[in-house]
């Protein structure tokens, strides 16, 4: 379940499993003054709360949530990931459905040329 924080102080759930849900947060997302309001994310997984903030001193701010399908081919495990691009950086958290772990990456991208919400 992802959790949206926003400026006003209140907090909307979308369950990003369900298709309907899925799309209206997609939808929300396209808005550049939803995105402006985001102060952070949040997901819930086996009794454990992971957030992620949005970063001070950066310019552009946009941030992301999807819901990772299990895989055992290809090795994935599941759950729902939550990215925040801030100008050059991408914080991305995994939060895996099937155990209590997460895999944090901060990576610097350079200038960001494509936004995928933006289609």
């Amino acid at each position: 379940m992802l959790r949206v924080h926003t400026t006003d102080g209140l907090t909307t759930a979308f369950d990003l499993g369900d298709e309907r849900q899925a799309k209206k947060w997609l939808e929300q997302l396209r808005d550049l003054e939803y995105q402006e309001q985001i102060t952070g994310l949040t997901v819930s997984s086996r009794g454990v709360l992971y957030s992620l903030s949005r970063p001070l001193g950066f310019r552009q701010v946009s941030f992301y949530a999807e819901n990772v399908e299990p895989d055992p081919i290809h090795k994935v495990k599941g759950g729902e990931r939550l990215i925040c691009f801030a100008d050059d950086v991408r914080t991305s958290f995994m939060v895996h459905a099937a155990q209590r772990a997460i895999r944090v990456t901060l990576a610097k991208t350079g200038k960001q040329r494509f936004n995928p919400l933006l289609r």
